[in-house]
């Protein structure tokens, strides 16, 4: 091979080996994330270009670190393809077990407010999902713009209470800083009035944590408006770091929540296991 060939496959080779550091490392510090969230980790560590090209690389490249066993298959996860498992059990013992373990005391029997987290994206709902489900909140998943049967289901849940705030979490560009606005006036049109608060992404959000960011698609109708407004810049919830991300659904929902109400229910709760366990002699 020429000098110059060996050259270009050794600089391929010290990128790729690069490229397999880097994803180890943050899967090490944060796990799981997904394939998006380690994309956009690597675009913040400089080791990549924010280009669907090497998006794919990085789709080639965690697919191959676990073929490998250079981290597990755990560590990245795909919550748009769950399978349906249908739960099972050995014996009433096992299933006593579970019962109880599974059992919720109704959070907002005690609560003055009902607080629901709504996201745009399905891909991020496990992050979510470990948070808000230790609260006992709904999470909403839109996948974009949510359809009315989801946004007449949500009407209904609200329709018992005076007081209802949504927090919100969606992508900073054309679309996605216009669903909240969709989701308000959709909301309103058929009876249910609740507080908005859009938690994530914003502009200064984009800013502080110096965000990884790409043109606005030209094909969205809601571009011209939104670069007039916020600029050339469009910037995907999955960019947030982990841990930040984590600690802003955290800190919105205790923001929100009536915490002594909240930890007041948890021990009821455990002392109703208590029960259970004595009941069931376990």
């Amino acid at each position: 091979m020429p000098e110059r060939g060996k050259e270009m496959a050794r600089g391929k080779s010290k990128d790729r080996l690069n490229m397999r550091k880097t994803i180890k490392q943050v899967l090490t510090e944060n796990n799981p994330m997904t394939v998006r969230q380690v994309f956009y980790q690597l675009v913040s560590h400089v080791i990549i270009e924010n280009t669907e090209r090497k998006y794919e690389a990085v789709i080639d490249e965690l697919s191959q670190m676990r073929l490998e066993g250079i981290i597990p298959f755990e560590w990245v996860e795909d919550r748009t393809r769950i399978p349906d498992v249908v739960s099972q059990w050995r014996g009433l013992e096992d299933f006593s077990t579970s019962a109880i373990e599974a059992y919720k005391r109704d959070v907002w029997e005690y609560q003055d407010r009902l607080l629901e987290v709504w996201i745009e994206k399905q891909a991020l709902s496990g992050i979510f999902a470990r948070i808000t489900e230790s609260y006992g909140i709904t999470l909403n998943i839109g996948r974009g713009y949510d359809g009315w049967s989801s946004i007449y289901k949500a009407s209904m849940r609200y329709s018992e209470w005076d007081d209802v705030i949504v927090l919100y979490f969606g992508d900073f560009d054309p679309s996605g800083k216009d669903i909240d606005r969709s989701l308000r006036d959709r909301l309103e049109q058929i009876g249910a009035r609740p507080e908005i608060k859009r938690i994530a992404l914003t502009l200064e959000q984009v800013d502080e944590y110096k965000l990884p960011h790409a043109p606005a698609k030209k094909t969205d109708s809601r571009t011209h408006g939104f670069i007039a407004k916020y600029g050339n810049v469009a910037v995907e919830l999955d960019a947030l770091p982990i841990e930040i991300l984590q600690e802003m659904i955290r800190q919105s929902i205790e923001e929100n929540m009536d915490l002594l109400a909240f930890d007041r229910c948890q021990a009821i709760e455990q002392d109703e296991k208590e029960e259970l366990r004595s009941l069931f002699h376990i």
